[in-house]
Parts: C-alpha cells; sequence; structure tokens
C-alpha cells in the first residue's frame, strides 16, 4: 500500500526546483507564444484568443505529466490548420466554440487510449532516420510559416516548400525595413550567444533590445497588435458540444496521430537535463489530460512543438517549471 505513495513523490519530485533560468525560459517561451498562438490560430482560421488560451491549461498539464521534461505542449500550425480541415469537413464553423471544445476533448481521449495501452512502445521501432527526417520536416515547415514575417512578402503557395521558394524569388518584393528588423533580430541573438553571461538570455535579450530600437525609431512593420487584439481574461469555461461527435471522432484520430508524431520527434531530439529516460507513453498519456482539461477551457488541440520547445531549451531551462510562463498569467 506504500507504492502509491512513493510513486507520488516521485511525480512530485520530478517537477525539480523552480531556479532563475527556468524563471527566464518561462518569460522568454511566454513572449514568443504571444505571436506565435496568435498567428498559428489565424492561419486555422480560428479567433485569435484560442491561439493563446491553448497555451495556458494545456501547456501546464502537458509540463507537469510527460516524461519528456522540456516538451512544451500548445498549438502548433499543422494543428491549427488539421482541426480547420476536420471542423470544416463535418460542415462546423471554426468560430463554434462547442464544437471546437469536442474536438479538442475528442482529441485527448484518443492520446489518453494510447499512452494507456503503451502505444508509445511502437515508436522505438522507428528509424533514427526517419525521427531525424520527420524533425527536420517540422523546422522547415516553422522557416515557411515565418516567411511572411520575416520579409514582408505573403507567399502565395500553401506548399510548404512552395512558400519558401516563392519568397525567394521574389526577393525583389521584400521589405527592407521587415527584413533589417529581422535581420537585427537574429545578429543581436548570435552577439548575446557568443558570451557567456548573456548565453541563456540570448533571446529575451535579443528581443527586447530590438523591440525598444524600433519603437524608438517608430519603425512602421507589423506588431503583434496589427495581427489581432490580446484580450486581458483568463481562458473561458466552455462546455462541449455532444451532438458533434459523431462528426468529428474520425477526424480527432487523425488530429492526434499528427500532434504524438510531432512530440515524438521532439522526444527523441531533446534529451532531458537531469539524464532521465523519457517515455512515449507517458507523454501520450500527459497530451490526452491536457487536451481533455484544455478542451474545456478555450484551447484548440494541442501536442509538442518543436519551436517552443527549442526556445524553452535555448534559453537555458532547467526543469518543468518553465511551462508558468506569461501567458498563462495574462491579466
Amino acid at each position: 500500500m506504500k507504492q502509491p505513495a512513493a510513486d507520488g513523490g516521485r511525480r512530485l519530485s520530478g517537477l525539480g526546483r523552480p531556479s532563475g533560468r527556468d524563471a527566464v525560459a518561462g518569460f522568454v517561451t511566454g513572449l514568443f507564444s504571444i505571436p506565435e498562438g496568435v498567428a498559428y490560430a489565424s492561419i486555422g482560421g480560428f479567433a485569435a484568443p484560442l491561439g493563446l488560451w491553448s497555451g495556458v491549461v494545456p501547456t501546464i498539464l502537458g509540463s507537469v505529466f510527460a516524461r519528456t521534461v522540456l516538451m512544451v505542449t500548445t498549438l502548433t500550425s499543422a494543428i491549427a490548420l488539421s482541426a480547420s480541415s476536420v471542423l470544416q469537413a463535418a460542415g462546423l464553423s471554426t468560430g463554434d466554440l462547442g464544437a471546437i471544445a469536442t474536438l479538442t476533448v475528442l482529441v485527448g481521449v484518443v492520446m489518453l487510449i494510447l499512452g494507456l495501452l503503451k502505444l508509445g512502445s511502437v515508436m522505438s521501432y522507428v528509424s533514427t532516420a526517419v525521427m531525424t527526417g520527420f524533425t527536420v520536416g517540422i523546422a522547415l515547415q516553422i522557416i515557411a510559416g515565418v516567411a511572411k514575417d520575416a520579409t514582408g512578402y505573403t507567399p502565395t503557395s500553401s506548399n510548404t516548400i512552395g512558400k519558401l521558394v516563392d519568397a525567394l524569388v521574389h526577393i525583389g518584393r521584400w521589405q527592407l525595413p521587415v527584413v533589417l528588423v529581422a535581420a537585427a533580430t537574429v545578429g543581436s541573438w548570435l552577439l548575446f550567444r557568443l558570451f557567456k553571461p548573456t548565453r541563456t538570455l540570448a533571446t529575451l535579450l535579443a528581443l527586447l533590445v530590438v523591440t525598444a530600437v524600433t519603437v524608438l525609431l517608430g519603425t512602421k512593420i507589423e506588431r503583434v497588435s496589427d495581427i489581432a487584439a490580446i484580450p486581458r481574461s483568463l481562458p473561458p469555461f466552455t462546455l462541449p458540444d455532444f451532438a458533434a461527435i459523431p462528426a468529428l471522432a474520425t477526424g480527432a484520430v487523425a488530429i492526434a496521430l499528427v500532434a504524438l508524431a510531432q512530440a515524438a520527434g521532439i522526444s527523441s531530439a531533446v534529451a532531458n537535463p537531469d539524464g532521465s529516460k523519457t517515455d512515449a507513453s507517458t507523454d501520450f498519456s500527459a497530451q490526452g489530460a491536457a487536451n481533455l482539461a484544455g478542451g474545456l477551457f478555450g484551447a484548440l488541440p494541442t501536442g509538442g512543438s518543436l519551436s517552443r520547445t527549442g526556445i524553452a531549451q535555448s534559453s537555458g531551462a532547467n526543469s518543468r517549471w518553465r511551462a508558468s510562463s506569461p501567458v498563462s498569467r495574462l491579466p
């Protein structure tokens, strides 16, 4: 009878001790998540606040229960687009909050079942080359997703590689102020990374310095506020529309598999700081719990985010506490 208590103690101790580096990593990841969450929700045709709410409850629960310590569970571009397609195929609107809640909860149920059945073990049979290729594919998708933000030119292609090619072909239509700001941000990050005292703060410092300069100079570039208004509220409690379950069940399975594949790529690429082993089945269950709860609080379906995990890792995150980001404390 003492075993459960011991397991519970190990789970709690697995949270680690919060540190200054975790606080910085959480702050940086949270700031990064605001424009990215808004953008991902928008490209899927969803209201911008849903992208922010997807980084609150799901992110916290995913971080607490996942075996991959640094993995950030939140909305990704692939999930947003998949969710939009599933809703449209079911004849439902991307503005139907009840249907969205139903879809997110169903995705959570599928993930939880797969985790409890220990089906994460099948990932051990996937070759390293396949996982590397999958991770590179996600990275290319992220790069293509920021082509407009980094150049000021909007690619017309709907294909990931097509967007990159389109942007390069139309280099003459890039907006100089946008390109200079993007280049200055990357350059500042590289500069701060060269010095040990500022290495883990590089992302935050680059963000603050370049933002301050652009504001002082009055540079005319697109800002987060131009994409959508940032809500000053906590995620609302939302009840699922149970009548939509038959129409969304199959699509929920597809979204769950897409999200779990992304998470598996992260698990294989990002080592735990404490040296502990990752476990795909536990990660499946953790994301299931994150979606089950997130669906009741305005979140879209979520999964492991390579970009957000990379930001947390490069910012010096050491434990799960980096999930306490500014996004989860919006006034």
